[in-house]
């Protein structure tokens, strides 16, 4: 399927993640939810939303995309907030978007959050950075093949150690 979509710094960003980053980061990728700005809530979509328990409301937990990784026994969904001036996944959001999927039957080990920037070097990083939620991703579109995790680790004697070789 293809959709139009308004001019602009967020379409641009929107387009990269689906064409993009589901080819990079998702085994068998497909696009469950697009948030268009003319019309936020487009019925197709919030149609197959609903038919798999995602009660999506429009004021409150509205996603940018919902892409879905069907690779596996289990499909991964992963919630994408696009970033041009503001609004990435908060720890409010974040837990907003759990409950939805807490009240979907979903596994928190299949949820997945990514908030999608232009480039490192914008200012809508730079202001929306400290607020990222623990547990989620930043990628960019300058930087395809690269995610920055938000993970939070105990502190330990020896950690940084067990961190780094856990993840090389």
């Amino acid at each position: 399927e293809t959709r139009r979509l308004v001019a602009g710094p967020s379409s641009e960003i929107s387009k990269a993640v689906i064409e993009e980053f589901t080819h990079i980061f998702l085994a068998d990728p497909a696009v469950l939810w697009l948030s268009e700005s003319g019309n936020k809530v487009v019925t197709r979509d919030d149609n197959i939303a609903k038919a798999i328990g995602l009660n999506i409301e429009a004021d409150k937990n509205l996603p940018d995309i919902i892409l879905v990784d069907l690779a596996g026994d289990k499909p991964l969904l992963v919630f994408v907030e696009v970033v041009a001036t503001d609004g990435p996944i908060t720890e409010r959001r974040r837990n907003a978007l759990l409950s939805l999927t807490d009240n979907a039957g979903f596994d928190r080990q299949h949820v997945a959050f990514v908030t999608a920037y232009k480039d490192r070097d914008t200012s809508a990083f730079k202001k929306t950075v400290p607020s990222l939620a623990w547990e989620s991703f930043a990628w960019f579109m300058s930087e395809p093949n690269n995610l920055i995790g938000m993970h939070a680790f105990s502190a330990e004697a020896g950690d940084l150690r067990r961190i780094l070789t856990s993840h090389t």
